[in-house]
């Protein structure tokens, strides 16, 4: 799949979130979530979530090596479980216990990957 143009979103800059911020409110995170429609909230409105599905394992493992690549760039990084032919990735601001806006930015950024 070619590459995504970078969204509004995805050109924003990742920044500082102090741990007294306050994660987002559902309303707020589902508004995001429309900038990303790839991805999903968890149940509970704390974790954004997103599968890709690959034709093998090297295809997730490719996958993996971009979106670590970006994470490590960005200094903001998703929790990533992958195997043969499948990438599962959750993003939430560990330090705030939810969603902070740079999550939905970095699935923004991950959705201009080649996948």
């Amino acid at each position: 799949m070619p590459t995504a143009t970078p969204s509004a979103l995805a050109r924003e800059v990742i920044g500082p979130c102090p741990r007294n911020s306050p994660p987002l409110a559902r309303a707020e995170a589902e508004t995001l979530l429309a900038q990303v429609p790839n991805w999903t909230l968890s149940p509970d409105g704390t974790v954004l979530l997103r599968d890709f599905t690959l034709p093998d394992f090297a295809g997730a493992y490719a996958l993996v090596e971009r979106i670590a690549a970006l994470a490590e760039a960005a200094d903001h990084h998703p929790d990533i479980a992958f195997g043969w032919g499948y990438v599962r990735l959750s993003l939430q601001t560990h330090a705030i216990g939810g969603l902070h806006r740079n999550d939905f930015i970095m699935a923004a950024r991950i959705e201009t990957l080649p996948h």
